[in-house]
């Protein structure tokens, strides 16, 4: 299984990119893992954000993770 580390800020309010990770999300060799620098207090919050968006993953973590692949604003495009 290959690990996805998805930046939430500055990748995801992107409509194209949500588009791209919840397709990602549908192969079953791939496990999403939606990152962030957000304080932990915002946790809920940044939970339902992506709820709202319509964004499928598998975790959500407050901190940048271990991954065999990145996705952020810096570094790569989807």
């Amino acid at each position: 299984m290959k690990v996805i580390a998805v930046d939430f800020d500055g990748v995801l309010d992107i409509p194209i990119n949500r588009e791209k990770v919840n397709a990602l999300f549908e192969d079953k060799n791939n496990f999403i893992v939606v990152y962030t620098a957000r304080s932990y207090s915002m946790f809920n919050e940044t939970r339902l954000e992506l709820i709202r968006l319509g964004v499928k993953h598998h975790a959500l973590v407050m901190e940048k993770i271990r991954a065999d692949a990145y996705i952020d604003d810096k570094n790569s495009t989807l």
